[in-house]
C-alpha cells in the first residue's frame, strides 16, 4: 500500500515540475553574496536592505493580482514569458555601475520580483493539482527541496564560480543559462498547464479567507510562518557576513543546513502525518533559537556542528507548520489558505532584509541579526503553544 500512494505522488508530472523549479530557484538563491556585492559598491546598509527586500516586496504585492489575472487560464506562456525575461534581468547587473547604482538595482530587483511573481503562482497552481487527495503535507515537504537544492549547491560552488566568473555580478549573469533547462522542462507540463481548474466565486474566496484569519482558526498559525520564516531569511542574507568575523565559509552553513533537511524529509516525509505536531514544533523552535545564538558566537568549523542541528529542526518544523495549514482546513479552502500561509512566508521575505539591515545600522553587528533570528524563532514557537491551548479551549468549549 505505502508503494502505491507513493507511485500516485510521484508521477513523472511531480517530477519534471520539481526539476523545472529547481533550476528556476537558483535564480533567487545565488543572491546570497548580494549583500556584500552592494557593499563594494559602497551602498548604505540602509539601502542594502531595502534593495535586498524590494524583490520580495514585489511578490508579495503581485501574486494576489497575477493570480487574480491568471486563474483558470491556460498557464504556459506566463510561465514561459516570466522564465525568459527572469533570465535577461540577471544579466542586467554586470552593468550596474555605483553612480547609478541603487536605482539601476531597484528596477531590476523589481522586475525580476514580477516575473517570479508570475512564476511562482503557475507553479503553485500546478503543484495543487499534481498532489492528490491527503497528501498536501508530504507533497509540499518534498517540493521544498526544490528551494534547499539550490542552496546547497550554489553557495558552496559560488565562492569558486566568483573568481572564475569575475565577480558577483558576473555569476548573477551566469545564472540566467538555467534558464534554457526550465523552459525546456515546460514542454512535458504542457497539459497541466492548459488545464488549471478555474477557482471558487470571488466572494466566496473572500469569506473563507477572513474565515481563516482569527486567531482562534489559523491566524496564530500564519504569524507562527511569519516569525519561522523571520529567521530563515535573516540567516540566509546575512550569514556570509557573520562567516567572515567568525573565520568560517559561507559553505559550512549552506551546504550542511540544507543537506541535513534533505536527508532528515526525505527520511521522515512517510512519518511526517504521524507525528505529534505542537510538541515537535515548539522542541524544533526551541533547538533553533539555541542554534541561532550559538552561530553569533561560535568560531570556525564550530559552525557546522550548529549547522547540523538547525538543519534538522527546520527539516522537521516547515512540514509540520504546513501540515497544520492542511489539516485544519477543508476540501474547498485547503488551496487558498496555502496561499495564505505562502504570503506569510512572502512578508517575511521582505521584512527579514530590512530588519537585518536595521539591526547592522544600529551597531549590533551580523551577530546582532543572528540573536535577533533568535527571537523569531522563539516567537513562532509561541505562537504555536498559543494556538495550542486555544484549539483546547475552542474544543472544549464545542464539545
Amino acid at each position: 500500500m505505502p508503494k502505491n500512494t507513493e507511485a500516485k505522488l510521484i508521477n513523472l508530472e511531480f517530477i519534471v515540475l520539481f526539476l523545472q523549479a529547481m533550476f528556476c530557484n537558483c535564480y533567487i538563491a545565488v543572491f546570497y553574496c548580494m549583500e556584500q556585492w552592494m557593499v563594494k559598491l559602497a551602498i548604505s546598509p540602509n539601502w542594502c536592505g531595502f534593495l535586498l527586500a524590494i524583490l520580495a516586496i514585489v511578490i508579495f504585492l503581485a501574486r494576489p493580482l497575477v493570480t487574480w489575472l491568471l486563474d483558470g487560464k491556460n498557464k504556459t506562456w506566463p510561465m514561459i514569458l516570466s522564465v525568459f525575461a527572469s533570465s535577461i534581468a540577471l544579466l542586467g547587473y554586470p552593468l550596474v555601475q555605483a553612480d547609478f547604482a541603487i536605482p539601476a538595482i531597484f528596477i531590476l530587483r523589481m522586475l525580476q520580483g514580477f516575473f517570479i511573481a508570475v512564476y511562482s503562482s503557475c507553479t503553485i497552481t500546478l503543484l495543487v493539482n499534481c498532489i492528490p487527495e491527503g497528501q498536501s503535507a508530504r507533497g509540499f515537504a518534498l517540493f521544498s527541496l526544490t528551494l534547499l537544492l539550490p542552496y546547497a549547491i550554489i553557495p558552496a560552488i559560488g565562492e569558486s564560480l566568483i573568481k572564475i566568473c569575475g565577480g558577483e555580478a558576473e555569476l548573477f549573469a551566469a545564472m540566467s543559462i538555467l534558464g534554457i533547462p526550465a523552459l525546456t522542462m515546460l514542454w512535458p507540463l504542457r497539459q497541466k498547464m492548459r488545464a488549471s481548474p478555474k477557482a471558487p466565486a470571488k466572494s466566496s474566496e473572500k469569506h473563507n479567507m477572513w474565515q481563516s484569519l482569527p486567531p482562534h482558526k489559523l491566524g496564530l498559525v500564519y504569524f507562527a510562518c511569519f516569525s519561522f520564516s523571520l529567521m530563515t531569511n535573516q540567516a540566509i542574507f546575512f550569514v556570509k557576513g557573520l562567516c567572515q568575523l567568525i573565520n568560517a565559509q559561507p559553505a559550512y552553513f549552506f551546504t550542511t543546513y540544507t543537506c541535513t533537511i534533505m536527508v532528515v524529509r526525505l527520511i521522515a516525509n512517510t512519518l511526517l502525518d504521524k507525528l505529534p505536531k505542537y510538541p515537535v514544533i515548539w522542541s524544533c523552535a526551541l533547538i533553533l533559537s539555541c542554534c541561532t545564538i550559538g552561530m553569533a558566537n561560535c568560531q570556525g568549523t564550530t559552525l557546522i556542528a550548529l549547522s547540523l542541528c538547525y538543519g534538522a529542526s527546520m527539516g522537521l518544523l516547515y512540514p509540520l507548520l504546513a501540515a497544520l495549514v492542511c489539516d485544519r482546513s477543508t476540501v474547498y479552502d485547503r488551496s487558498l489558505n496555502s496561499n495564505l500561509m505562502m504570503a506569510a512566508f512572502d512578508c517575511s521575505a521582505f521584512t527579514a532584509p530590512i530588519l537585518g539591515g536595521l539591526v547592522i545600522h544600529l551597531g549590533f553587528g551580523y551577530r546582532g541579526v543572528f540573536i535577533s533570528a533568535s527571537i523569531c524563532v522563539a516567537i513562532c514557537g509561541l505562537a504555536i503553544l498559543i494556538d495550542y491551548f486555544l484549539q483546547k479551549r475552542f474544543a472544549a468549549q464545542n464539545s
